[in-house]
């Protein structure tokens, strides 16, 4: 139990990486819940358990094709998107983020999804299409969604990590290497949160390199003229994150089931937003190429001037 006030400042990770409809809509609805919440008993990892369960039911009802129960599913949606914004500020108000809790809050985002996307597959089958293409499509969306999900988190995290010198959320496989003790449950989160991080690293392998010589190395200690530099080359991609991030993700859902054209949202999801991913992709490594080098060479000159 927890006697003291909560802080009254709005915890989010950093204005620089939250989405618009994050700092003016879920973020100030969690933070009242998370205030809440915090002279309680509660856990930011049971906070994650409604929303879970929230989320189970909105993907369900998007199985029957009445426009109504979309409706409902899709502000399910939002309800459980505001109780996963909560947990997360009710563990930084608390001073109580770890690992497994974020390992936590990954699976239950997969489990929504997973459980939406299976919906989504027989809704396809039995509103007529075939059953194999209905496969194929909506096995291609959720494997774009696994890698545009954990493309925008890294690039994010990384952002605050090398250009603003905040501690984030960032991980790197050396991070995470290890830690088979705890509870079954707990194993199991490390298990799937060491192979999230193995994704990011190989989906950014320049960058991963760049935080890691000399950064991690050197314990951060680079000049404001380079965190500047990472700022205004990284950050303008910021933006661009926001296409495949979760508010969208949902706008395109409820959308396309109002509509009655479900199958657009997952197309949705394997096309353009996949291309988009790929842009983000080369546009990051570029950048931390030319970022290494400037490094190298700043590291040069101190040599020299020493």
């Amino acid at each position: 139990m927890c006697s003291v006030k909560p802080p009254n400042d709005l915890s989010d990770k950093g204005h620089a990486v939250e989405e618009w409809l994050d700092l003016r809509f879920f973020r100030p609805i969690g933070i009242r819940i998370a205030r809440a919440l915090y002279p309680t008993g509660i856990s930011p990892d049971q906070v994650t358990l409604w929303s879970l369960l929230i989320g189970l039911v909105a993907g369900h009802l998007f199985v029957y094709q009445d426009r109504w129960i979309d409706v409902i599913g899709f502000v399910l949606f939002i309800v459980s998107d505001v109780f996963d914004s909560a947990d997360g500020q009710l563990a930084r108000l608390r001073g109580s983020s770890t690992r497994f809790g974020r390992a936590l809050d990954g699976i239950s985002d997969n489990l929504r999804f997973v459980n939406l996307y299976f919906h989504l597959m027989y809704r396809l089958i039995h509103g007529g299409v075939w059953w194999p293409g209905a496969a194929l499509l909506v096995a291609c969306a959720g494997l774009a969604h696994t890698y545009q999900s954990a493309a925008v988190d890294f690039i994010r995290n990384a952002f605050l990590y090398v250009g603003s010198g905040k501690a984030g959320e960032l991980d790197l496989p050396e991070d995470v290497e290890g830690g088979a003790g705890g509870t079954l449950l707990e194993r199991f989160g490390a298990r799937v949160y060491r192979d999230y991080v193995l994704r990011q690293s190989q989906l950014f392998p320049r960058s991963v390199k760049l935080i890691m010589r000399p950064l991690r190395q050197e314990g951060g200690a680079v000049s404001e003229a380079f965190r500047a530099e990472y700022r205004e080359r990284q950050g303008v991609l910021l933006p661009l994150c926001s296409w495949l991030g979760q508010n969208i993700r949902f706008g395109l859902l409820g959308a396309a089931a109002v509509a009655g054209h479900i199958s657009a949202f997952l197309w949705a999801e394997a096309v353009p937003m996949s291309l988009l991913l790929v842009v983000l992709l080369l546009m990051h490594e570029w950048n931390a190429t030319t970022l290494a080098d400037l490094l190298e060479h700043e590291r040069h000159a101190y040599v020299r001037v020493t």
